[in-house]
């Protein structure tokens, strides 16, 4: 092809381009779904499509000039965030993130924000697009189902606790009743034929295994420990018969003696147990490490094995890795988020270190108590 060939091409391709790039603009103005505009690389507005009248309410002239940190609540203005934001989209070229914003109004919505970097073919920033979805409804809705969680959750420990205080008052009662009218039987002096003494001891022995048994699972289910002397005491008294059951030998390194608000003493225990579980089923450990204090207005849970560890991605402290682990830590997930605690889980060899935090009051801190 002759240079003269070239120019034609370039001429006939030009227009091509700019009729592209034409009905790209008209796209992007057109979607209403979604705020799509353009950043100066300061921040400024410099482009405002219709989905973003629609959602944040400015129009065109009321908006294009002004720094974008306008769509962020006056905490994440005075942190700084939406600065932040664009030093990390220039840094890494992309940046995503959820939380609320405002509207032309003053009015709150829950976005769901990209901020992409735009550079020319020298690598020199030209600006940034910004991409901005409403998610107020998935996150009202999403909000609703923690709330029945959490009702779900509540009612499950009040289940639990029926239950606990039933087989303990009626089901244990009648078996330590039995047991002792089988004792006094056995006992009974005119009963001399040895054949039925030696069946009777069969059902005593049966009683007693029950009577045991019982005890036990009442205790697990609603432990008196608990709410008579703390979550340090409950943690001692289940880890011996925890011991007893696996054959793992359960130690308890530091367990203040410490009172809690009862919500969240019964969180911390049942995120306790479901660890321990965890341990017995999965590790493959001999031993387990226990903590349990209150430090700088926080009560910290530490269970800690020697077993073979979880696979990397269900240690990734995000939604997705949550998403993959098993109801057990969902759940402790969930228990926790619902009283403003945080579970972490670090696994390296050898073992996994599960670390449940709550932030206490001040004047729920005994720590502060004279």
């Amino acid at each position: 092809m002759s240079g003269n060939d070239d120019s034609q091409f370039a001429t006939a391709a030009a227009p091509a381009r700019h009729l592209s790039d034409h009905i790209f603009r008209l796209l992007v103005d057109q979607v209403a779904d979604y705020a799509i505009f353009m950043l100066s690389p300061s921040g400024e507005v410099t482009t405002w499509n219709t989905g973003a009248q629609r959602i944040k309410g400015f129009k065109p002239h009321e908006i294009i000039g002004r720094h974008f940190r306008i769509f962020y609540p006056p905490d994440a203005q005075a942190r700084h965030v939406p600065e932040e934001e664009l030093r990390v989209a220039a840094a890494t070229g992309r940046f995503e993130d959820e939380g609320w914003r405002i509207r032309s109004d003053g009015s709150r919505f829950w976005a769901n924000v990209i901020i992409t970097a735009i550079r020319d073919e020298h690598g020199r920033l030209m600006g940034f697009g910004k991409v901005t979805r409403d998610s107020t409804e998935k996150k009202r809705s999403e909000e609703q189902l923690r709330q029945l969680s959490h009702r779900l959750l509540k009612l499950q420990d009040d289940e639990r606790a029926r239950l606990g205080r039933d087989l303990h008052d009626t089901v244990g009662q009648d078996l330590v009743a039995a047991k002792m009218s089988l004792d006094r039987l056995i006992s009974n002096r005119r009963l001399t034929t040895d054949d039925v003494r030696q069946h009777l001891k069969d059902p005593i022995f049966l009683v007693d295994n029950a009577i045991r048994q019982v005890r036990t699972l009442s205790y697990l289910l609603c432990p008196p420990m608990l709410e008579e002397m703390g979550l340090g005491s409950a943690i001692r008294w289940d880890l011996e018969g925890f011991t007893k059951r696996s054959g793992i030998r359960a130690v308890c390194d530091r367990c203040d003696d410490v009172r809690l608000p009862r919500e969240v003493e019964v969180a911390l225990f049942r995120v306790f147990q479901e660890s321990l579980a965890n341990v017995h089923r999965h590790s493959r450990s001999e031993v387990a490490h226990i903590r349990f204090f209150v430090e700088d207005h926080i009560a910290v849970l530490e269970v800690q094995d020697r077993g073979i560890g979880l696979p990397p991605s269900l240690s990734e402290p995000n939604a997705l890795a949550l998403n993959k682990a098993g109801v057990g830590i969902r759940g402790m997930h969930e228990r926790l988020r619902q009283i403003g605690g945080q579970l972490s889980i670090l696994s390296t060899p050898p073992g996994t270190t599960l670390r449940a935090t709550v932030p206490i009051e001040p004047h729920d801190d005994p720590s502060q108590t004279l």
